[in-house]
């Protein structure tokens, strides 16, 4: 009888221990998740690439993104981002809104402690882009070869591209999980399409004249911005 007993006593402890590790396990995996999120602004500059003889390059101007990552490993951790800037033009030209987007990866570096983190990224993307209609002037040629200034109006004209972000980030602890973020970061453009890159251009209005055609501004090959933010790390 007794053995009987210890045996059902056992019985009943490694039953209360599986119980335990099932109620338990989900709660340690779930406290092992490790992500994080942030929100930036600052300035991008695009460069253009084959643009017409004696037009100038894009301007300075206001950039805004979100990224999200999980950990995979303790140092690499996978996710993406999503953001917007805006690209002044020279002349009369209005500015370009590109909305971009696409998965990331960044890397931990190791070597600092405590408050202060830095990590690599890259990642891979596509950015749509929209260049307004605009008024400016055109030397439109008279049917007695005679050529003189005209206003136009400039149609509007989209398309977009494949992007491949890359750069280095760095980070603050300010309370947890708050922390002040900063990227320096690049992204190298390819595979352009559409009216605003691609020839005859975007269609042109000339009153009491014949619609012609404006040269495209050229391509978006690559681009340099700062941003600076808040990230929660959990």
């Amino acid at each position: 009888m007794a053995e009987l007993l210890s045996r059902r006593r056992r019985r009943g402890a490694s039953a209360l221990a599986v119980a335990a590790l099932l109620a338990l396990g989900p709660r340690e995996a779930s406290a092992q998740l490790h992500w994080d999120a942030s929100a930036q602004v600052g300035v991008m500059k695009r460069v253009l690439t084959r643009r017409q003889p004696g037009a100038e390059d894009a301007g300075f101007g206001p950039t805004g993104q979100l990224t999200g990552h999980v950990a995979l490993l303790p140092l690499i951790h996978a996710g993406g981002y999503f953001g917007h800037d805006i690209s002044p033009m020279p002349g009369d030209a209005a500015a370009r809104n590109i909305t971009f987007g696409g998965a990331r990866v960044k890397g931990i570096l190791p070597w600092l402690r405590g408050s202060t983190r830095t990590w690599v990224f890259a990642g891979f993307g596509y950015a749509g882009v929209y260049a307004p209609s605009y008024a400016t002037t055109f030397a439109i040629v008279d049917g007695d070869g005679t050529s003189a200034r005209r206003p136009v109006r400039v149609a509007g004209a989209g398309g977009g591209f494949f992007e491949v972000p890359f750069g280095i980030g760095a980070s603050y602890r300010l309370f947890k999980p708050w922390e002040l973020s900063a990227e320096l970061g690049a992204r190298a453009g390819f595979g352009h399409s559409g009216t605003v890159y691609e020839a005859p251009g975007p269609g042109v209005t000339v009153p009491d004249g014949p619609s012609q055609r404006a040269a495209p501004a050229g391509l978006d090959r690559f681009a340099v911005g700062l941003t600076v933010g808040v990230m929660i790390d959990l």
